[in-house]
């Protein structure tokens, strides 16, 4: 129990676009997939489209890529869109350690993708707990890094820590508790059975959402990998990075980066907007959507993208 509550917790801690958007519900290419095999792992990417590169690194931590499907797939109409999962879950591999999970490796992950498709810039956009990973591709690679984008990010710091907090209580029902204890007794969560470990997502995320009603439209089935060692994997991290404080370091990243912020979203949207501002180049959009606005405020998303990469031309 103590585990799921700090991989809850961690929860919130955890596109090169072209200049014209295909509507919504345009067909994506078929995908393509590989394995990228490294020293201590092997990451599982997928790629649709065809264009500018945009690597989408998912949240959690502890969870894979699914999740962003297929809502996001709409952007590989007019761009190349990789996706991938972070090392320990889904199809990706990796050894269950401190050596091997550490925020310095699943940067260097993204940037050994990036080699290994060959692009020499980049567009990362990084979703949740994935928006630490995306920060610190920023100060560490950013001569690679055209553009930023931030989506529903966890904050860089404990600033705003009280009010995320009491914003997550608040959106707690007596329901949603009494669901919780009773998946929480039952032997599939000590067995961490995929579908138990998915209906707990499915009670923790749907009080983030605009519309809780619409939780079962977010694909929430765990894949195996991802539910025996998604709960290590967010443990291992969090264990890594201690308490961070990145605010005074935000002044360091020169690339354009692109705050979104779902105004249903846990995280209250004066985290945000101090996030876009603390950002040399930051710039900041409010959508009408919970956590995951690819789901319920599609249009605002794509349309907050392609006026972002529009200004870059200029």
């Amino acid at each position: 129990m103590r585990r799921l509550a700090r991989l809850a917790a961690v929860v919130w801690l955890g596109l090169i676009l072209g200049a014209t958007l295909t509507p919504v519900g345009a067909v994506a290419q078929r995908a393509r997939q590989g394995l990228l095999s490294l020293e201590d792992a092997r990451l599982f990417y997928e790629v649709l489209g065809t264009g500018a590169p945009i690597i989408v690194v998912h949240g959690g931590p502890g969870l894979d890529h699914s999740y962003l499907q297929p809502g996001l797939d709409v952007l590989a109409t007019r761009n190349t869109l990789v996706y991938y999962d972070q090392r320990g879950t889904g199809r990706s591999v990796a050894k269950l350690d401190a050596e091997t999970i550490n925020l310095a490796k699943f940067v260097d992950d993204i940037d050994a993708l990036r080699q290994a498709l060959g692009y020499e810039e980049i567009t990362v956009l990084a979703h949740s707990f994935g928006a630490l990973i995306g920060l610190e591709y920023a100060f560490r690679y950013g001569d690679h890094l055209r553009a930023l984008i931030l989506m529903n990010p966890v904050e860089p710091g404990t600033r705003f820590g009280e009010a995320i907090a009491e914003r997550q209580r608040s959106r707690v029902t007596p329901e949603d508790t009494a669901e919780l204890e009773a998946l929480r007794a039952t032997e599939g969560f000590s067995a961490r059975d995929p579908a138990t470990l998915s209906q707990v997502y499915r009670v923790m995320f749907r009080q983030a959402l605009r519309d809780r009603s619409r939780i079962d439209d977010l694909d929430l089935d765990l894949a195996p990998s991802t539910a025996q060692n998604g709960q290590d994997v967010a443990a291992l991290l969090a264990g890594a990075l201690g308490p961070i404080d990145w605010w005074d370091r935000l002044a360091e990243i020169e690339t354009p980066t692109l705050v979104l912020h779902g105004r249903f979203d846990i995280p209250p949207i004066d985290m945000s907007l101090a996030l876009a501002e603390a950002l040399p180049v930051g710039s900041f959009q409010v959508l009408d959507s919970g956590h995951f606005p690819y789901l319920e405020d599609r249009e605002g998303l794509l349309a907050a993208i392609s006026g972002f990469f529009a200004g870059l031309g200029r």
